[in-house]
């Protein structure tokens, strides 16, 4: 794929590394921060206020860049999770998002991303302090495309299909690299007519998104081609199931989602390899020291 044409508005060349308090970083560290009852791998664990500030407070402590605070399960439905994930209302997510993105920019001074779909929360948590909207979607609503805009801020458009479904229909690629990549540059141009700037815009392939886990696996094995769009790319695979399928395709057992930190830093050292910009990870002490010696060994 060299050699093909660069989407309209998107950078001519890769991004520089942010300076962050700790220096320069090419490739950031995310760290998750679910405040819901229900997520696959966390769930329940820091719904109380203080709670999510302290987990927030040892993420950062550990070297995260970024703190990521989601208020509704994202889990795709398929054979993995079943229904998938239980919708919440715009005032439930509201009430869990809001006041945790208040304290950590008040109290930690961090950057703050909120994972969301729906336009009123992330209004909410951009007033609130937040930096970076990051939607899972794979189609943003043009009134959260508009939030972003008119906060100056990032926007992750996450590629993904029906609802993440991981079904015959939604898996369906001949070439799921390149499939996924025309679909995420589709939506890029839609936020950039939307008014968002092609330097605000990031990517994320959506691992385990409308995605087997064989279909995974490649995505991990061909971001070089999402990084030469020009736009900086997230890499989300902390923990996920494909990590769990490939363990049991090689003759093992399964492993549950809080034993995956093998196969999540397989990810990460793949993510910085391949020159993404970050990594949004369950695990950060572990992720930091993983991308910051697969720079050094670069």
């Amino acid at each position: 794929m060299r050699g093909e044409p660069r989407a309209a508005g998107a950078p001519t060349t890769r991004a520089p590394a942010r300076e962050t308090s700790r220096g320069p970083r090419a490739c950031e560290v995310w760290g998750v921060l679910n405040v819901t009852p229900d997520s696959f791998s966390d769930g329940g664990r820091y719904l109380h206020l203080d709670d999510a500030v302290r987990q927030a407070a040892r993420m950062l402590e550990e070297g995260a860049d970024v703190i990521d605070v989601g208020g509704e399960s994202s889990r795709p439905p398929g054979v993995t999770y079943g229904a998938g994930y239980a919708p919440v209302s715009v005032d439930e997510e509201r009430a869990r998002v809001v006041p945790v993105v208040e304290r950590l920019v008040r109290e930690l001074g961090c950057r703050v991303s909120v994972d969301t779909v729906k336009p009123e929360v992330a209004r909410a948590a951009l007033d609130a302090g937040a930096r970076i909207v990051n939607d899972v979607s794979g189609a943003p609503a043009d009134a959260l495309l508009d939030a972003v805009r008119d906060h100056g801020a990032d926007l992750v458009v996450m590629h993904s299909r029906a609802r993440g479904r991981v079904d015959a229909e939604s898996t369906r690629y001949e070439d799921v690299v390149a499939e996924v990549r025309a679909e995420l540059l589709r939506e890029a141009e839609r936020a950039l007519a939307r008014g968002v700037p092609p330097g605000s815009i990031w990517i994320d392939p959506g691992v385990g998104f409308a995605k087997t886990a064989r279909q995974s696996a490649a995505l991990l094995g061909g971001l070089d081609a999402l990084v030469r769009t020009g736009y900086p790319v997230l890499v989300g695979a902390s923990r996920k199931s494909f990590i769990a399928e490939a363990v049991v395709a090689a003759g093992g057992a399964p492993p549950p989602p809080d034993a995956r930190l093998g196969g999540s830093l397989a990810a990460v050292v793949a993510a910085v390899t391949a020159g993404c910009r970050a990594v949004r990870v369950h695990d950060v002490f572990p992720s930091v020291q993983a991308a910051r010696v697969t720079e050094a060994m670069r």
